[in-house]
C-alpha cells in the first residue's frame, strides 16, 4: 500500500478541519501519514492518529517554522526523497 503525505495545516498544535478531510481522502488512496511542520507536534498526535495518520514526521527546526511556505516545501521534498531511497519510517502512533 502506498504512503500518502499530508502536510498538517495548524496553529500551534491545534489541526485544522482541512487536514482531517486531508487524511480521510488520503486513507482511500493509501496509508495516511501526517508532516508536521512547526511547533506543537505533541499537542497534535492524538487527534492526527484519531483520523487516520499512521505515521507522524515533525520538522520542528526553528528556521523552518520562521517562513510560511519555502521550508516547508524543502522538508517535503526531502522526505520524498528520504522515504523513496531509504524505506525510512516516522514516529509510528
Amino acid at each position: 500500500m502506498a504512503e500518502i503525505l499530508v502536510l498538517v495545516e495548524h496553529v500551534d498544535g491545534a489541526v485544522k478541519k482541512v487536514t482531517l478531510e486531508l487524511l480521510t481522502l488520503a486513507r482511500s488512496l493509501g496509508e495516511p501519514s501526517a508532516v508536521f511542520v512547526g511547533n506543537g507536534a505533541d499537542a497534535a498526535l492524538a487527534t492526527l492518529a484519531e483520523n487516520g495518520a499512521a505515521t507522524v514526521y515533525v520538522a520542528d527546526a526553528a528556521d523552518v517554522s520562521a517562513h510560511p511556505v519555502a521550508p516547508k516545501a524543502e522538508v517535503l521534498a526531502q522526505l520524498v526523497a528520504e522515504i523513496f531511497q531509504a524505506g525510512r519510517q516516522g514516529l509510528k502512533i
